[in-house]
């Protein structure tokens, strides 16, 4: 079921792909979220009261109103949500480079319990500096280069000013979102001011050799908080700085500092925030003006974390659907079902219990996309016994009586085998061959010859060097070195070394 997209197998797949991806590309630099905020955005409502023929005018439509406009027509809706994205992605992340210069992405779109779709993303910023490798000043600057958490004034800026009181500001009172994880605000808000943006880390990240005081203890640590909290909850928030909140609660900048690096279980970054903006969420000025929805966009600082937000929201499987389909095999097996019989028993316990908004069905219906890569990932199969392709059956039976009796397609290793005589391919390896070019179809070979179209030898067809799109990401699957070190080392030779 990994083509059927939207199944498990499927979002299993780009997992992988995924992952595959971080191992050669590293770890990307931004995590970000656009949500949809139909009722925000006036030019689709009136492309929709427009479509439907109404007389009614968009200034005299109450929420009720609007709400009904979208409902009457949930398919312009996911269509415009899709060009809004894409046109944002590609004309204002990409090209103008407003959170650095975008050398890589990953986006996958996800739909909210009412049914809105929403975009998960994945940046890798060319030069940005790395956690651990850069020290922290040089990080924390580049984060608060493109990331604040601070209201604008409303004389200042109004327009910005609206927009983040609108969609940006969390709820004082919360949500039952909130407390989906059994605590009181899932998101953390309120969310803590500080003079200055920092990174905490666990204690077993900030070295070995560094000696703690009496002081650092998780007693302290919390009496930290403990006194920060209550200055915040006893004083007018509007009108005091952190300093003077600070000095208030009878502690400094380095001791809060100090305590949030005990307390903390994972590395994460604390952005520099005024008391007035303790219920706002993080967001880039100029995406967030052009957007007008709620976002968020956070600097990944670590392996652990990337792993974390790519399987919690970007590739998570359907765990409720993961187990129906399970049943549904199990009920084949006792069955003594064929394999055919069983896969359809499969795919209808899917498509009859899978339950979906309106709009994720115009996504599947119009084939929409609901994931997209800058980089296409090729899988490579390695070792004693590679993955082969069977011809179809009424080719075989072609061949029965003929001299060739291969029932195989060719691989890609067999045109890498039949790689043209040239200087260019003389010291090439099978994953550089894999990643640099693709094979061509007979409908894509191009009319006029080209410098970047190579026939390969045996009448093995063409390939065409990528020189639109960077190369691509190579898959292969991973032997230990330790457990099995002859296939580790014999995969190795497969795939980097040029025979």
């Amino acid at each position: 079921m990994t083509p059927i997209r939207g199944t498990p197998p499927y979002w299993q797949a780009t997992l992988r792909d995924l992952m595959a991806s971080i191992r050669q590309l590293g770890i990307p630099t931004w995590f970000a979220t656009f949500s949809a905020a139909d009722l925000r955005w006036e030019e689709t409502l009136q492309v929709l009261l427009e479509q439907q023929k109404s007389t009614e005018s968009l200034d005299d439509l109450d929420w009720t109103g609007k709400s009904k406009v979208l409902q009457n027509n949930p398919v312009m809706s996911a269509v415009m949500f899709d060009y809004r994205f894409n046109t944002f992605l590609k004309e204002i992340i990409i090209k103008r480079n407003i959170i650095g210069n975008v050398k890589d992405h990953f986006h996958r779109i996800e739909f909210q319990q009412r049914g809105s779709p929403h975009a998960h993303c994945l940046f890798w910023i060319k030069d940005a500096p790395l956690l651990d490798t850069h020290d922290d000043k040089t990080v924390c600057d580049f984060v608060d280069r493109y990331v604040t958490c601070e209201l604008p004034g409303v004389t200042s800026d109004p327009e910005l000013h609206e927009i983040v009181t609108s969609v940006q500001q969390h709820s004082k009172n919360h949500s039952k979102s909130c407390a989906k994880k059994g605590t009181k605000c899932r998101f953390n808000f309120p969310r803590p001011p500080s003079e200055n943006t920092f990174i905490s880390r666990t204690p077993s990240k900030t070295g070995p050799t560094v000696q703690r005081s009496s002081k650092q203890t998780h007693s302290f640590a919390k009496d930290v908080l403990l006194r920060l909290w209550n200055t915040i909850n006893n004083v007018n928030l509007e009108h005091i700085t952190t300093e003077n909140l600070f000095t208030a609660a009878g502690i400094t900048q380095e001791e809060f500092e100090s305590a949030s690096n005990i307390l903390t279980k994972r590395t994460n970054i604390t952005l520099k925030r005024k008391p007035a903006d303790i219920w706002i969420n993080q967001y880039n000025p100029s995406l967030l003006r052009c957007w007008n929805a709620n976002m968020d966009l956070q600097y990944i600082t670590d392996a652990y974390s990337c792993v974390m937000y790519i399987i919690s929201y970007i590739s998570k499987a359907e765990r409720e659907m993961g187990v129906v389909l399970e049943n549904a095999r199990k009920e084949a097996a006792e069955g003594n079902c064929d394999a055919q019989d069983a896969m359809k028993q499969i795919g209808g316990a899917y498509f009859r219990q899978r339950e979906v908004s309106a709009q994720e069905a115009t996504y599947r219906a119009c084939g929409l996309h609901l994931k997209e890569s800058s980089r296409k990932v090729q899988f490579l199969p390695v070792g004693n016994n590679p993955v082969k392709m069977s011809l179809p059956l009424n080719i075989i039976q072609m061949k029965a009586n003929q001299l060739d009796k291969s029932i195989w397609m060719h691989s890609l290793y067999d045109r890498y085998k039949a790689r043209p005589v040239s200087p260019e391919f003389d010291f090439i390896c099978y994953a550089s061959f894999s990643s640099e070019y693709r094979v061509l179809s007979p409908s894509q070979l191009p009319k006029k010859p080209s410098q970047y179209v190579f026939k390969l030898q045996s009448d093995l067809g063409y390939i065409r060097k990528h020189s639109r799109t960077e190369a691509a990401v190579v898959a292969y699957p991973r032997f230990s070195k330790n457990k099995n070190p002859e296939l580790y080392f014999k995969s190795s030779l497969q795939l980097f070394f040029a025979s």
